[in-house]
């Protein structure tokens, strides 16, 4: 009986002993898969056979881009603040868009061709605009002039007006700028507003009657992107940039990555919900996003959420049905289904089996909730964030840095 307090005290002992071996082996573990991750996330976009052409393009223009850009830098104190992010800022000057690239932020994943320091990165962004926009000196065919730029965005791609570094000012380190038109429609959260004080549209039904061609339009855009073994990994309502009122455009391409990257495999990319394959994960991306563009459209979100969960008008039996064969699907696959659940079809009277199943695991916990608790589900359901945040701690970048590849890409 005496010795009873001395044993409960090894007790206790042995206990948190276990506790913080098993702390720190599970810290261990978040260490190095975080840093994995991140890693591959920042490992660079092979651009494969295409870096003949990609070399072709990001050959330094010619006299007239360098008086472009001299005027650019010249102007700088007229340029116009349109945001600022983690990577850098954007800017607009009469008919450009000029985007400026923080060092240090993120780290560059390919390596720049034609450089004076051999080996030196630049953002990826350039690199794939490039490559699938091309420069206005570079285009095959004919001559771009300024009131064509535009026009070119209607094949899906921005074309690149000029690129290069510079300082902000004198003392500062130099930037990559990348120059692109303006398209003045913005995005397609600027769109939304507008056409959510359209007396015409109304009715989440009439707005998808009225945009499903431009939807479809763009999903041809990705598509092409896919044909060619790219995925955009980073689709949302932010990047769909607004050419006319029949066409829509792609736009930040810092995300692009071949098929077969290594972040589409990562512990990152599943943390993040993203379907394993990433074709099928732009295309689910694009339609969640469409989703959001008729959600922030309308000025009735009760209304919009009700019929959107009932999965009985043909934008939400197009959401649910996509949503059910998810993991295989592909462009090819959703434009059968945007066939036969054409906007202009009345609403069914009752939920298909077929799409019962998908409605049921998210309304089933809404039915007794408020409409704030139904907004937020739906929000949730088509939800397009994707972020490293809990990577970062875990992989202690504050300390270590991002670990970067030193393989360069083209």
């Amino acid at each position: 009986m005496p010795h009873l307090p001395r044993a409960f005290l090894h007790l206790r002992w042995r206990i948190v002993l276990v506790l913080f071996i098993t702390a720190v082996c599970y810290q261990q573990h978040r260490f190095y898969a975080s840093r994995q991750s991140l890693a591959a996330k920042y490992s660079p976009t092979h651009f494969g056979a295409t870096h003949r052409e990609l070399q072709s393009r990001a050959k330094r223009p010619d006299i007239d881009d360098h008086h472009f850009r001299d005027h650019l830098l010249s102007q700088r104190e007229h340029w116009q603040r349109l945001g600022e992010g983690w990577e850098g800022k954007v800017f607009s000057y009469k008919d450009s868009v000029i985007k400026t690239f923080t060092p240090g932020r993120s780290p560059f994943r390919n390596c720049a061709p034609e450089t004076e320091d051999a080996g030196e990165k630049w953002p990826t962004e350039i690199a794939a605009s490039l490559r699938f926009g091309g420069h206005k000196h570079n285009t095959p065919g004919s001559e771009l002039t300024d009131d064509d730029y535009a026009s070119t965005a209607l094949h899906g791609f921005l074309p690149v007006k000029s690129y290069f570094k510079a300082a902000a000012s004198e003392g500062q380190e130099e930037e990559w700028h990348l120059v692109t038109p303006m398209l003045k429609g913005g995005n397609l959260k600027d769109l939304a507003k507008k056409v959510a004080h359209n007396p015409k549209l109304t009715k989440t039904r009439d707005m998808d009657a009225y945009f499903r061609p431009v939807f479809e339009n763009l999903l041809s855009d990705i598509q092409r992107l896919h044909e060619a073994n790219y995925c955009h990994d980073d689709i949302k309502p932010n990047n769909v940039f607004i050419a006319n009122r029949t066409h829509w455009v792609l736009g930040d391409l810092g995300n692009l990555r071949h098929v077969t990257h290594p972040y589409h495999s990562s512990q990152l990319w599943a943390d993040n919900d993203q379907l394993s394959d990433c074709r099928a994960n732009d295309v689910m991306r694009l339609l969640k996003t469409y989703m959001q563009f008729l959600k922030r459209s309308t000025n009735n979100d009760n209304a919009f959420n009700d019929e959107f969960m009932a999965g009985k008008e043909p934008f939400s039996r197009l959401f649910w049905m996509a949503s059910r064969d998810a993991p295989v699907m592909s462009a090819s696959i959703l434009r059968r289904i945007l066939m036969a659940e054409y906007p202009e079809q009345p609403a069914k009277t009752q939920v298909d089996d077929e799409i019962s199943a998908s409605v049921k695991d998210h309304a089933s916990s809404t039915w007794f909730f408020k409409q704030s608790r139904m907004n937020k589900e739906v929000r949730s359901v088509i939800a397009t964030k994707i972020g490293e945040k809990s990577a970062r701690w875990w992989g202690m970048v504050g300390i270590f840095g991002i670990p970067e590849s030193e393989v360069c890409g083209f």
